[in-house]
Formats: structure tokens, sequence, C-alpha cells
């Protein structure tokens, strides 16, 4: 019976305030309509209306979204080749030496060319026979006493000898390894007395003047990345030597699976310190955009995603913005916000759009 009783009592009370509530309600009305103004409009006068809420506040101030990245490399000579004979046979004569440095066409070691010397000669003795029997062939035919076909048959003969003469130099040539470019040689394989066949690799040779370094960058920061740009680079066996190199080559594809590109950098090499093979630290600075920077206290989280409070003429203003980057100094942003721009950084949650504050400048705001 008692709980009866309370049950009728709190409908009764229930019923009051639903009463009470819509009646209200219809007073929202009269009074928007007393004042000539709609209710939305009601709700802001009641907002202007209220207390002003203190709120803590920063500048906005514009930053640039500037990367560093640093990657490690690997450099090789700008050009390198492993040198071989052009034929085989036994090694008379070598110039070859670790480190010695040789201008292009500089003889590097030299075969057994006895026969091939010989064969010069005789291409040489057949060749004049041959200009000889040409040379009376054209003075016969000048006075008539030979028919055509021998002075065509004495030409054939001349160009047969000095074609056979070409390539009897060309052989005896080939027994002499020289260097195709200006370099230095790698430690010999080999020895004067060996015996090499054409496919065997007697030394390393490469022009090291200028190093090329390649490493994997991020695809995220290839736009960022542009020939020419100019890139640190440091050797650990060369400590405090920085050179600063430049992008040479950028890959024309991505690596599906580690989601890199590979880039070249062309590096000078002074006084011939670094060497091919060696590991590379490269430093590049990434410019990128400028976008607002605010406290990282005056972002703000919702469904719709992040916005910060903004104070404009003494009232609360939302704008939403999207994160570009976390930095020491402020988070950068994107969003409807210029420099100078108040921003809450203190205060925040109890702010709703149009909420009448009191702006207080903060200087030691964190940023």
């Amino acid at each position: 019976m008692i709980r009866g009783v309370s049950f009728g009592k709190q409908a009764l009370v229930s019923l009051v305030i639903i009463l009470l509530a819509a009646g209200l309600w219809s007073a929202r009305g009269a009074i928007s309509s007393a004042l000539g103004v709609s209710p939305d409009q009601t709700t802001e006068v009641a907002k202007s209306q209220s207390p002003a809420i203190r709120v803590v506040t920063a500048n906005v101030a514009l930053a640039d979204d500037d990367l560093y990245l640093e990657a490690l490399g690997t450099g090789r000579a700008q050009r390198s080749v492993s040198l071989r004979g052009e034929s085989e046979g036994k090694i008379v004569e070598m110039a070859l030496a670790a480190g010695a440095r040789f201008a292009a066409g500089e003889v590097l070691l030299r075969l057994d060319d006895v026969d091939e010397r010989l064969e010069v000669a005789l291409a040489e003795a057949r060749l004049e026979q041959a200009d000889r029997s040409l040379g009376r062939a054209e003075q016969l035919e000048d006075r008539g006493f030979t028919a055509q076909a021998n002075l065509d048959n004495a030409r054939t003969a001349a160009r047969i000898a000095r074609l056979e003469l070409e390539r009897a130099r060309q052989t005896l040539k080939d027994r002499s390894l020289r260097a195709p470019f200006d370099g230095v040689a790698s430690i010999p394989e080999v020895e004067v007395g060996d015996w090499i066949d054409s496919d065997d690799v007697v030394a390393t040779f490469d022009d090291r003047s200028v190093l090329l370094i390649e490493f994997e960058a991020p695809e995220l920061l290839l736009p960022r990345i542009r020939l020419e740009m100019p890139v640190a680079v440091v050797n650990p066996a060369a400590p405090g030597l920085e050179i600063t190199g430049a992008v040479a080559a950028i890959d024309s594809r991505v690596d599906a699976v580690s989601r890199s590109a590979r880039i070249r950098i062309a590096a000078p090499n002074p006084d011939d310190r670094l060497r091919p093979g060696a590991s590379f630290e490269v430093r590049l600075n990434l410019e990128g955009a400028r976008y607002p920077s605010v406290p990282e206290l005056a972002l703000q989280f919702s469904r719709e995603g992040l916005y910060v409070w903004r104070a404009v003429d003494g009232k609360a203003d939302r704008v939403a913005v999207r994160l570009i980057r976390r930095r020491t100094e402020g988070v950068l942003v994107e969003g409807d916000l210029n420099a100078g721009d108040l921003v809450v950084v203190e205060g925040a949650k109890r702010l709703t759009q149009g909420r009448a504050l009191q702006a207080v400048a903060d200087p030691a705001a964190r940023r």
C-alpha cells in the first residue's frame, strides 16, 4: 500500500514538470515574438548575456613544415670497371700497382707480342707489293697495254693488303691493356709472367674524383626531393670532413615492399680521402608548406574531428582543423586560421559557439 502511494506521487510530480516545460517552451516563442527575433536568436542573446568565461589564449603563428632527413647510403666511384685483357697470353710487362694513377690511354700491362709484331711486318710487306703491282697496272692501262680487268684485280689486291695490315695492327694493339679513362688501379690480381685468358679480371679501375652515394628515401618524402638539391655527406672514416653533394638521380619507381625509392647523390672527393664501397651518412633539409602553428593544448576532439576555439570580438568561434605535424614549438594544423589569431589553450571545455569569453594572454603558454 505504501509503495502504491509513492508511485502515484512520483507520477504526479512528473506530470507537473512536463506541464511546466511545455509552458516555458511556449513562453520562449512569445518572448521571441515580443523581441522581434527568432527562437535561435533568442538562444544567442541568452548566451551573450551569460557571464563571460575567463580563458587563457595564445597567438597563432605561421611555421614551415620543414623536415630533416638522415639516411645511410653506400658510395661507389663515378666510373668503375673490371680490367680484362683483350686476348690471352703471358704478361711480359706490367705497370699496374695498388693506388697507381693513370691517364686515359696509358699502358697498364703488355702481353708477349712477338708473333703479332711479325704479322704486322708481313702485312706491311704485302701491302708494299700490292701497291707496286697497282702502280704498274695503272701505267699499262694508260698506254692501252692491259685490260680493265687486270687493273681492277690490282686495285682489289691492294685494298685487301691494306685491310690485312689494319687487322694485324689491331691484333698487336690488343696485346696491351690500356687505361679506359683517368683513374686509380686497385691491387692487381696478376703478376709479370702470369698467363691470362681474355675473361680473367686483372684489376679494378676507378674514377673516384666524384662519388655516387645511393640511399633509400620513404615514399612519403619523395615529392620534397628534387634534382640538384644540396645534401650534406659524412663518412665515419673521415671525422670532421663534411662534404656538400647534390641529388643526381631519383629512381623512376617505388619499391612495393619497402615503400621507398632509391636516391643517388653526386659528391666531390676532395684530396681523394673517400673510398668507393664505404658507408655514408646523408642529411637533407626538406622544405615544406607553411601552416598555422598552435599550442597543442588548443586542440579539441569531437566525433567530427579536431577543432580549436578562436576568440573573435569577445566570443568563442569553433574552427575545424586538420593535424599536419607535431613539433617541439607547436602543432602545425590546416584550417581557417591566420597569424595573430587568438586560440584558447585553457578553459575551452566550457565553451560553446558564440559564448562570451574574457581572453587572458599567457606569454608562458606551451607551444
